[in-house]
């Protein structure tokens, strides 16, 4: 059951790194374009860059759950290649469990910095739009990153206890 929970979170992710790609196409047609009024017009277009900023921070956002998801992260594997496959196992449990508390303490911080936002009511300089919702976006994905992990955890963790590893620096 609990690979299956892995197994379908997986296609949540994609969607979500997806929308990151788009974004970050987004982000690349508007500076292509910015830069090409500005050689050709002399004539940039206004608030692109402040734009663009937020955009890159929600599109970079939104490549967590999926980089969970698929445990594409920096592992040090030597402890556990000297430890054996079952030391190996059980640290790779560990360390899923300390990246499940990492990413709730981000995400209730990123709630906090996003409620801040928004009662102080701030905006970008040049267009005055609000950023509430570009750090909402943020923290939404952030906030998925949480039970996407804690599935991580807990398959890392029934893994262990059957002791069957993954083998060492496989990836999902």
């Amino acid at each position: 059951m609990l690979e299956r929970l892995e197994a379908g979170a997986a296609p949540l992710t994609r969607w979500m790194a997806v929308a990151g790609l788009v974004c970050f196409v987004a982000v690349a047609m508007a500076t292509i374009v910015d830069v090409l009024l500005r050689w050709l017009l002399n004539s940039p277009i206004d608030g692109v860059e402040e734009v663009t900023r937020l955009a890159v921070a929600v599109a970079i956002a939104s490549f967590f759950p999926l980089a969970l998801a698929e445990r594409h992260h920096i592992a040090i594997t030597f402890l556990g290649s000297v430890l054996g496959a079952r030391a190996r196992a059980w640290l790779e449990s560990f360390a899923a469990l300390v990246t499940s508390w990492f990413f709730f303490v981000a995400g209730w911080q990123f709630v906090l910095y996003t409620e801040q936002v928004e009662e102080a009511g701030e905006t970008t300089w040049i267009l005055g739009w609000t950023v509430t919702p570009w750090w909402a976006a943020v923290t939404a994905f952030m906030l998925v990153c949480v039970p996407v992990q804690l599935l991580v955890a807990l398959g890392e963790i029934a893994r262990a206890a059957r002791g069957a590893a993954r083998p060492a620096g496989g990836g999902g």
